[in-house]
């Protein structure tokens, strides 16, 4: 750390040096904003020194550092936060637009040249003269993951031109948590994955776009399952204060530090993301679908696997009520939502009881 503490008083020349750093700088001792930089006072005037910070920041255990997405009225700001014995420096700056970087762009066009050639190569025999029939699983699932990433897609692009579409009711977040559990438990459990859910909330109203949440914690569970391997991922729930948090955690190995910058959007370059990763998308739809509710994603980084925290507030509630969440079964596609977002990891076989409308 690049400070020193002498009582509760902080070296001036400390102090100079953050008030020159291009990005807000908050230097916090057990929850409380000990000193608070230029810059940071002016993205945020409502942060002041002695006090807690605002609850919509939402912040690492002090042992463990993290990186993540906050929003403060409209305007999303991405941080990294570091630890050092009781003392946490939290680094923000507005959030960049969400885009395709060149990066994702390579990722994802590489991933739609394997899904295609994987079409190509099961639905080619087909067509030839001994007219084989198509493989109904590999088709099945090799066109839902392409629909993915089309979606995923669709969606950076929304995004870009000015928003997707939002339509946030009044919703039980525990009910959308629980549901997934009952949906994506037994999928995963084919490849060796126990999904535990755990909240001892039995109802917890918020305002969101179910669709959009299920979109989210789907990718996050999806993600979680592709590093455990074989093992357990936790999903569970809770109510503080004004806010709702959901955290996603996994028994897996730590990841390498190249997965670590994928997490952290840290500058790899040209890099493209490895084949085990996907196109990159899929945690910066995250981060823009929490911004959507005005909350925040936080992936913790300690000894284990990273751990992934969305806070979203629990109010003001909107007149329009969802009574089922999420309120709909499938898409205008007509696939299965959850198979959809979990078919780079469930297994084949379970394609080959999805019969496509």
């Amino acid at each position: 750390m690049l400070f020193r503490r002498e009582g509760v008083i902080m070296l001036d020349s400390i102090q100079s040096l953050l008030d020159s750093l291009p990005e807000g700088a908050v230097l916090i001792r057990q929850g409380t904003a000990v000193y608070i930089n230029a810059m940071a006072r002016q993205l945020l005037p409502q942060l002041s020194p002695g006090a807690p910070l605002p609850d919509f920041i939402s912040l690492p255990p002090p042992e463990e550092a993290g990186t993540g997405l906050f929003v403060s009225g409209s305007t999303p700001y991405s941080f990294s936060c570091s630890s050092h014995q009781e003392d946490q420096l939290l680094l923000f700056r507005p959030a960049p637009q969400t885009v395709l970087d060149s990066r994702q762009l390579g990722g994802t066009l590489r991933q739609l040249r394997e899904l295609l050639g994987e079409i190509l190569a099961e639905v080619g025999p087909a067509t030839g003269s001994t007219k084989k029939e198509v493989p109904s699983a590999e088709f099945s699932k090799s066109f839902h993951r392409i629909s993915r990433l089309a979606e995923n897609l669709t969606y950076i692009w929304h995004a870009s031109e000015g928003g997707p579409e939002f339509h946030p009711v009044t919703m039980d977040l525990a009910g959308l948590c629980h549901r997934l559990d009952l949906l994506a438990g037994p999928l995963l459990y084919e490849i060796g994955v126990t999904l535990d859910y755990r909240s001892t909330e039995e109802s917890l109203l918020i305002p969101g776009d179910p669709d959009l949440l299920q979109k989210l914690l789907l990718g996050l569970l999806s993600n979680a399952a592709k590093a455990v391997g074989r093992g357990e991922v936790v999903l569970s729930l809770r109510r503080q204060g004004r806010r709702a948090f959901v955290r996603v955690s996994d028994s897996g190995p730590l990841p390498s530090q190249r997965q670590l910058a994928g997490l952290t959007r840290q500058d790899l370059g040209d890099e493209l993301p490895l084949p085990s990763q996907g196109a990159g998308l899929g945690l910066d739809i995250a981060r823009h679908i929490a911004a959507l509710h005005g909350g925040s994603l936080l992936v913790s980084l300690g000894t284990q696997a990273p751990v992934i925290t969305l806070s979203l507030p629990t109010g003001p509630l909107t007149g329009r009520v969802s009574v089922r969440t999420p309120p709909k079964l499938r898409r205008d596609n007509s696939l299965d939502p959850v198979l959809m977002e979990l078919s780079d990891v469930i297994p084949l076989h379970i394609f080959a009881l999805e019969g496509l409308d």
